[in-house]
């Protein structure tokens, strides 16, 4: 009887504790989400679920407060449960976003229906309906923006292939509408940069879209492209980005120059050849200037750049595809720069993983220079020069690699220029003006206006010169970098390499915000696994003149057979002499072993790639298990030998 007692009360402490452990469990979880809503412990490798340190310190200096509505149709996430996964991504960023903002950031979520008040609400602000299927229910999922002043900002549809960019988005919305003015970006380019309209290879007039980075920089900035010709930089820009403009003219650089020594920030984007202008004058024969450069501010400040030489690297050069049907082979003036590459001291670098240029010139410094050079991007030791002329018309990517001679040094592609002080590049005032086409002189009521708008001509700097030079400009160029998905009508960037970013980047660093500037480049599509493609590239330097002579020889294999077939007559099978059909078999055998053994040379290119993945499949899948199964085994065996050993002792 008084087991059964103890038996009893045992069970009773037991289940009264455990009672306590789910009073305690249920009360720990109520406090921890009234008491503290702002913490959060974020595990994962990239932080998604934390604002970045720019995102901070954004959200502190909103002097307003700014309402975020998220409008997401439930019925998108029960139909495709990515977009439900991908919400409640979103979802939780905007609560931390709420939750550090202390009253500055409102989040409002609604779940419009179909045919109701909130539904004509969500199309008023803008968002982007997307119907589940043909003739289906719409749905919505986006993120509209307001502040006291009803200025309003848009996310129509948030697209989970930007996924890596979504601070980035949410931020820049914020920051637009706690910016009451925004900084004004002076372009002058000879780039489509804002769209265009050519003609196709049929005559047909076809619009071309502006450049997604001029979206981006819109986005943010109020842009305003200047004529190329310009005689005064408006007094309301604040940075001017010189965008592959050409060769410009006295006029223009002297304006320049006095714009850089009043204080004013200047991003220059030259290139010894424009692949996205050089190819347009060749196929449609446009007048596009194939190269850009300013001579004598370069010279003055003591930059050297050669507008006729490109920067080759072998280490970062980019795939292509030569011809139809052919293999990938590495183009030495197309580059894909990372890692050291890359400056990441820099804030303007420090945050962007990849950067790709084309056909890409260099810049160094004179001995005697005026400016301080910082470098921002550069080419790997042992890269070459390139004539610009070597990657105009019709390319030879193989050719260019098969001749390629490592040199000593490495290119500095971009660079940013500083100086305390720093004098004029026009010491005698305003340059002369040149008369127009058909008149001898400028009248002397335009050479009064002209040098009106100059009541003082600085002969140094009034404030410390800061600069970004850039030696390519196909870097602002769509194809090199994003891949433009269209989703209903609409534009969806993807970006596979960070020159977005970067660009950006430059203009906010530039301009003096800085806010956004560690949002950018936190993620990207584009994640290469650099120890497979150094064996990749090494692979393919080693078989490629062993394939190129065998392409050759097949080449001419199968055309000495082509010619002898044709030779003959119709109907000519039946009296073909012996010889004749020898020489034939001769050379369709010829043929088969010529293939047989390019098949075993591309082959062998994979060979070493192939290995190397198994063995980190191994390593990543099976080692380990068998590590801990051996250890616990070890830690197995030693306890039933310990046990045993103390039995033995213990008799």
């Amino acid at each position: 009887m008084r087991a059964l007692q103890t038996l009893f009360t045992q069970g009773r402490i037991a289940v009264t504790a455990l009672a306590l452990l789910l009073v305690l469990f249920l009360a720990l979880n109520v406090l921890s989400s009234s008491l503290l809503t702002s913490t959060r412990l974020d595990l994962t490798e990239e932080g998604l679920y934390s604002l970045s340190d720019a995102t901070e310190e954004l959200i502190e200096t909103i002097e307003e407060p700014v309402t975020l509505k998220f409008y997401y149709s439930q019925a998108l996430g029960r139909n495709v449960p990515f977009y439900g996964i991908y919400a409640g991504r979103v979802r939780d960023l905007l609560g931390e976003y709420e939750a550090r903002s202390g009253g500055k950031i409102k989040v409002e979520i609604y779940d419009p229906q179909p045919f109701t008040e909130l539904e004509d609400r969500a199309v008023a602000d803008g968002l982007q309906q997307i119907p589940l299927q043909e003739g289906g229910e719409q749905v919505f999922f986006g993120i509209a923006g307001t502040n006291l002043t009803d200025d309003r900002e848009v996310i129509p549809f948030l697209q989970p292939e930007r996924e890596t960019f979504l601070e980035y988005d949410i931020s820049r919305l914020i920051y637009a509408l706690a910016t009451t003015k925004r900084t004004v970006v002076g372009i002058v380019t000879s780039l489509p940069m804002n769209g265009t309209v050519r003609m196709n290879a049929m005559g047909q007039q076809t619009p071309v879209p502006p450049y997604i980075i001029a979206d981006q920089i819109g986005a943010t900035y109020e842009t305003r492209y200047l004529d190329a010709d310009l005689e005064k930089v408006p007094d309301d820009v604040t940075v001017l980005m010189l965008a592959h403009p050409g060769e410009l003219g006295p006029k223009a650089q002297f304006a320049i120059d006095q714009f850089v020594l009043g204080g004013g920030k200047a991003l220059i984007l030259v290139d010894p050849y424009s692949e996205a202008e050089g190819g347009q004058a060749q196929f449609f024969g446009r007048s596009a200037p194939d190269s850009s450069d300013l001579p004598d501010l370069f010279r003055h400040w003591g930059v050297s750049y050669d507008p006729t030489k490109i920067a080759a690297d072998r280490l970062t050069a980019r795939k292509v595809q030569p011809g139809q049907g052919q293999q990938l082979v590495d183009y030495v003036a197309w580059l894909e720069l990372r890692g050291g590459n890359i400056d990441k001291g820099s804030p303007i670098t420090t945050n962007v993983d990849s950067i790709a240029v084309a056909s890409a010139g260099h810049i160094a410094l004179a001995d005697d220079a005026a400016v301080k050079m910082t470098p921002l991007v550069s080419t790997s030791l042992g890269s070459m020069e390139l004539d610009a002329e070597q990657v105009k018309g019709m390319r030879t990517p193989r050719t260019l690699l098969r001749n390629y001679t490592p040199g000593p040094d490495a290119f500095v592609l971009a660079a940013r220029l500083t100086a305390e002080k720093i004098t004029s590049a026009f010491p005698d005032g305003p340059p002369e003006l040149k008369p127009a086409e058909g008149e001898e002189a400028q009248s002397a009521e335009a050479i009064a206006a002209y040098k009106a708008q100059f009541p003082t001509v600085l002969t140094e700097s009034t404030a410390p010169l800061d600069v970004i030079v850039v030696a390519d400009s196909d870097i602002l160029a769509d194809r090199f970098w994003v891949q433009v998905q269209q989703f209903f009508g609409r534009r969806v960037p993807v970006p596979v390499s960070g020159n977005g970013d970067f660009v950006l980047n430059a203009l906010d660093a530039l301009s003096g915000s800085s806010s956004l500037l560690g949002l950018r480049g936190r993620g990207s599509t584009a994640r290469p696994f650099e120890v497979l493609d150094q064996i990749e590239r090494e692979a393919e330097s080693e078989f490629a003149a062993q394939e190129e002579r065998l392409q050759k020889t097949l080449a001419e294999t199968e055309q000495r057979f082509d010619e002898l077939r044709r030779g003959m007559p119709e109907g000519a099978a039946a009296i073909v002499s012996d010889e004749e059909r020898a020489e034939i078999e001769r050379y369709r055998q010829e043929i088969l072993r010529i293939r047989s053994e390019l098949r075993a040379v591309q082959r062998s290119v994979r060979e070493n790639v192939d290995r190397l993945e198994s063995d980190l499949w191994f390593y990543n899948i099976a080692l380990v298990p068998i590590l801990v199964t051996l250890l616990a085994l070890l830690l197995a065996f030693w306890r039933a030998v310990r046990r045993r050993r103390v039995q033995s002792q213990a008799g």
